[in-house]
């Protein structure tokens, strides 16, 4: 039933943005967000709250399809038209909104998985939250709806009030009943917002600048303050259960940020063992080529002169491998056979290049009983093997 309007909310959540963008400017020279910006945002947050109240399953209500506000929905959030801003804070908006956003995230991945499910559980039996959870779920609402109309300079008040407002009742027998908090208080701004279904409870109402807000908060002129009893008071379990929220949204935050992570290394290293396999399998071809060029000319020889031309000529094309394979960027699984095969084409390099310096005067016997002794053969041959175990390294970083 959320479908519809998640769809509808991401590409209102774009236009959002890029209005903020805008706004950001205009408030940056002026300490005031353009009014087209504060229209538009301000109706994404109402939609936005309504639709996570829902979600939340704070009200059974199902949300309209509008930016404007809705008196009859029970849930509401009241914003000023236009808020006057600290220019400075809003040169450093990101900066500064960034605990309350990371604080957001964290309690809304610990009371919107998990816990959200065995609620959606308890729901479906009892037909409705538990009073603590539900206040819980409000309260974690309103800090959200707060921090968002911070982050998008609708308000220039820093979000607060996780926990509620004040001490925290004993019981939920201690809450005062739907109906029994007094008349609402008319304010100089759009909407009063409510609360959750039987609670319309204006919040911050003892904090200064703060005005008749649900899940929001908006500062206001200078007016009488609420009474007290207006608050959003919450039970002593509703406090227990929020920091639960955030003992469990820190491990799964820290799980995901260890996943995204581990994942990030794997994609990284797929993505380098792809390229690495290109540039070696390329090196190898050119290396074989010479190799066989190699070949060809030594058995066409007839004196050592042409025997060492032929070797340094190899020297020169083991050497490239090697620079090559040294240059080439390798995943953490096959950087050490990378390092062997190196080694290998150095040493073969370094070989070759000593048999090509031995004089036009060595005869055969010669030549071939320095080769052995300087085991070229094994060299070889060991080069060979560790080329084969890097190929197999760099494929199975592939997959």
């Amino acid at each position: 039933m959320l479908i519809p309007h998640l769809f509808m909310l991401y590409f209102l959540n774009i236009a959002a943005g890029v209005l903020a963008f805008i706004g950001w400017w205009g408030a940056l020279f002026t300490g005031q967000m353009p009014e087209f910006a504060v229209s538009f945002i301000s109706g994404f947050a109402r939609w936005s709250t309504r639709v996570q109240a829902y979600a939340l399953l704070l009200t059974d209500q199902y949300p309209p399809f509008s930016l404007n506000d809705e008196p009859a929905y029970p849930v509401r959030i009241a914003i000023p038209s236009r808020d006057k801003l600290n220019r400075f804070a809003v040169l450093f908006r990101v900066i500064l909104a960034i605990p309350a956003g990371l604080l957001t995230g964290i309690v809304f991945y610990g009371g919107a998985t998990i816990v959200a499910f065995i609620a959606w559980l308890i729901a479906l039996v009892a037909g409705k939250l538990p009073k603590s959870l539900h206040l819980a779920y409000t309260a974690i609402l309103r800090y959200s709806t707060r921090y968002y109309c911070y982050y998008y300079m609708l308000s220039a008040a820093y979000p607060r009030g996780l926990f509620g407002d004040g001490l925290a009742l004993l019981d939920e027998a201690a809450l005062p009943p739907a109906g029994d908090l007094g008349p609402a208080v008319p304010a100089p701004w759009d909407p009063v917002d409510a609360a959750a279904p039987g609670f319309e409870i204006p919040l911050d109402a003892a904090a200064p600048g703060y005005g008749v807000v649900g899940y929001g908060v908006v500062p206001v002129d200078p007016e009488p303050l609420p009474p007290a009893d207006w608050r959003l008071l919450l039970t002593r379990g509703a406090r227990q259960l929020i920091g639960w929220f955030i003992g469990i949204g820190v491990v799964i935050f820290a799980a995901v940020i260890t996943v995204v992570a581990i994942n990030s290394i794997t994609t990284g290293n797929a993505a380098t063992a792809r390229i690495a396999i290109i540039a070696v399998n390329s090196a190898n071809s050119t290396l074989t080529s010479e190799l066989s060029k190699y070949q060809s000319t030594v058995q066409a020889c007839t004196n050592a002169t042409c025997v060492e031309t032929a070797d340094a000529q190899a020297a020169t094309a083991f050497t490239t491998f090697a620079s090559k394979v040294h240059g080439t960027p390798m995943p953490t699984s096959a950087v050490a056979d990378a390092n062997s095969v190196y080694a290998d084409a150095t040493k073969v390099a370094q070989d070759l290049t000593r048999l090509s310096q031995l004089g036009p005067s060595i005869s055969s016997s010669q030549y071939q009983s320095t080769a052995n002794g300087m085991n070229i053969t094994q060299a070889t041959t060991q080069f060979q093997q560790d080329y084969s175990a890097l190929g197999d390294a760099l494929n199975s970083s592939v997959h």
